[in-house]
């Protein structure tokens, strides 16, 4: 339902991106929070809906914009960049499971929080994986909850990319965490399992390859998330090398958005109901730590930038971008260009106690 690239050819010149679509049967309401934290103004936060023993807590350390599914409580963070640059990525997962048998010494963690945990505490992958990985100094659970506006379980998994050139994903079965961090590791779909997508994708990179003596460009062209993984890793990896941060902000943006599913699509495959129409697309700049968003059901893109932050109107700021009105039908806000300036105040949604505005 979900598609992600991670751009990072040109490392070297700095010039790095990461690119999702989110996909959803239905739209949702969606609000975009930004957070401007200082060590004058931390922001302590906790890990579940009611605070107790057994939850995650954790103090921001950094600046962040993050999409959250939701236009009230409760919220879901789906994706976002932080001020060290490093973005999350949130996509559904069917195979995922949660509960560990060791959980009761665990910290939990909900599962629509995770991203904003790792933007809040961590400035690289490498330190995002430490934190996730069996040797880590306090052992997280994730527990599932439900997608705001849905009855659909949280069964997710989560992708990290740093202005480093480092990528990494990490699915969760059995409440262990799977960790795949290599350089090719840079395109994520649905499913099947991460390992499965390589397994299948090895089929198509022999295809493309010079040292196949007949080669076929042919590509699938379906809605399948295993089709739209091989359409994004062939032209991620059929690429020139950017000469500038907007080129590989484009370059990222058409590549991610081949791997969409058109507005109101129909599927008549009834026995495939993860298969949805893209709600909207996000392009973030590691470098100039630039966040771009994209409502698919308009025709503008906007923009937001953590170099900024006073910009902001308030230490947490908010902009509905998607909104229902009382006879539950969606409003999309025709919205274009710079929007740090048209945030309004709020509070923060995951806090322990509500930190207001421009404490």
């Amino acid at each position: 339902m979900c598609t992600r690239i991670f751009n990072n050819f040109s490392a070297e010149n700095n010039y790095l991106t990461t690119a999702r679509n989110m996909d959803w049967a239905t739209q949702m309401p969606t609000t975009i929070f930004a957070f401007r934290v200082t060590p004058q103004n931390p922001m302590l936060k906790c890990g579940t809906e009611i605070e107790n023993e057994h939850s995650l807590i954790w103090e921001a350390q950094y600046s962040s914009i993050v999409t959250m599914v939701g236009t009230e409580a409760p919220f879901g963070a789906s994706d976002g960049i932080n001020s060290q640059g490093l973005v999350a990525n949130l996509l559904y997962d069917s195979g995922a499971s949660y509960n560990r048998e060791d959980g009761s010494s665990c910290k939990n963690l909900d599962v629509l929080r995770w991203v904003q945990f790792v933007l809040d505490t961590c400035c690289s992958v490498s330190e995002v994986v430490a934190k996730f990985s069996k040797e880590a100094e306090t052992q997280i659970q994730l527990i599932g909850g439900k997608v705001p506006g849905s009855n659909k379980k949280a069964s997710l998994h989560l992708a990290v990319s740093d202005l480093h050139g480092k990528s990494a994903i990490i699915e969760v079965h059995n409440g262990s965490y799977i960790i795949y961090e290599d350089p090719e590791f840079r395109v994520m779909t649905n499913e099947p399992s991460y390992a499965k997508q390589i397994e299948l994708n090895q089929f198509w990179r022999w295809q493309w390859n010079d040292k196949n003596n007949f080669p076929s460009n042919t590509l699938p062209g379906g809605p399948f998330p295993s089709d739209r993984f091989a359409r994004a890793s062939y032209y991620l990896n059929h690429l020139y090398d950017t000469t500038s941060n907007s080129d590989s902000l484009t370059q990222s943006k058409s590549v991610v958005m081949n791997a969409s599913v058109p507005v109101n699509f129909k599927s008549t495959l009834e026995k495939y109901p993860n298969i949805a129409q893209t709600l909207w697309t996000s392009v973030a700049s590691h470098n100039n730590l630039t966040y771009y968003f994209c409502n698919a059901r308009t025709m503008g893109e906007i923009y937001m930038d953590l170099n900024k932050m006073n910009d902001f109107p308030s230490a947490v700021s908010k902009l509905i971008v998607v909104s229902e009105n009382d006879e539950h039908e969606f409003i999309n806000h025709e919205l274009y260009g710079y929007q740090n300036e048209n945030f309004t105040k709020t509070v923060d949604p995951f806090a322990m106690t509500a930190v207001l505005a421009d404490k």
